[in-house]
């Protein structure tokens, strides 16, 4: 019998994910306190915009994306094999905060706009809203789920990171990989947004690390069995060259 070679790939998933949960305990301080500063900005629109309207969704990206992309760096600092710090909280949050808000703006707009057709859909009841939601639904969850690995790959990766189309379409070539992985991060998020507003609103402040956590390990899993910036970049380019 031929003996199967074990796969490194598989091996490199696995140590990235052993790394990350290694170093959780020695984080949690800044986990913590990164957690309660996405927290504390969802409070603005909720204040601000009551209600699930696309004002909101709008104002949301931009008030809670800088504090979400500083929570991934520091879980990013951890699936390194690094204690995440404050320090990192603090410069991912000073250097990429226009990156983060851009970015969730992206995702944010169809968002808006799905909800928007909604309204309309409700008030009219006409059919021919029906093809606007759908769209716009459709492109709100992609861009959703895109957004999951476009934050950790473009803090990974400054020129990436300059590069908008390039750094969506390695993005969403992750998620075309490995659907799951990255729809687990809108699950685990939900389903602990479920628990804070049946059981304790308390709750609600477990929500933002354990979704950076999944968000950051799905998309170096992911990336570590494929090569979605070359690919990304063939599709920009069809020559090949940069």
């Amino acid at each position: 019998m031929l003996a199967v070679a074990p796969d490194p790939r598989r091996f490199v998933e696995r140590e990235i994910i052993a790394a990350t949960f290694r170093n959780a305990w020695p984080s949690l301080p800044a986990l913590t306190i990164a957690s309660a500063a996405v927290c504390l900005a969802a409070v603005v629109p909720i204040v601000v915009v009551p209600g699930i309207n696309p004002l909101a969704a709008l104002l949301a990206a931009v008030c809670i994306a800088p504090f979400g992309a500083a929570l991934v760096a520091v879980v990013q600092q951890m699936a390194a094999g690094d204690h995440g710090t404050l320090t990192t909280w603090g410069r991912s949050l000073r250097r990429h905060w226009r990156f983060a808000i851009g970015h969730a703006l992206v995702a944010a707009v169809p968002l808006a706009a799905f909800l928007a057709a909604l309204h309309v859909l409700d008030r009219t009841g006409a059919p021919w809203v029906w093809p606007s939601v759908a769209l716009s639904g459709a492109v709100a969850v992609l861009t959703a789920l895109g957004l999951t690995a476009v934050i950790p790959l473009g803090l990974a990766d400054p020129c990436l990171a300059s590069r908008g189309p390039t750094l969506w379409l390695a993005a969403l070539a992750l998620v075309a990989a490995r659907p799951v992985r990255f729809s687990a991060v809108v699950a685990a998020a939900g389903f602990v947004v479920w628990l804070g507003t049946a059981v304790s609103a308390s709750l609600l402040l477990f929500v933002p690390a354990p979704a950076a956590i999944v968000a950051v390990t799905a998309t170096w899993t992911a990336a570590a069995a494929t090569d979605p910036i070359a690919d990304a970049s063939a599709s920009t380019d069809p020559s090949g060259e940069s």
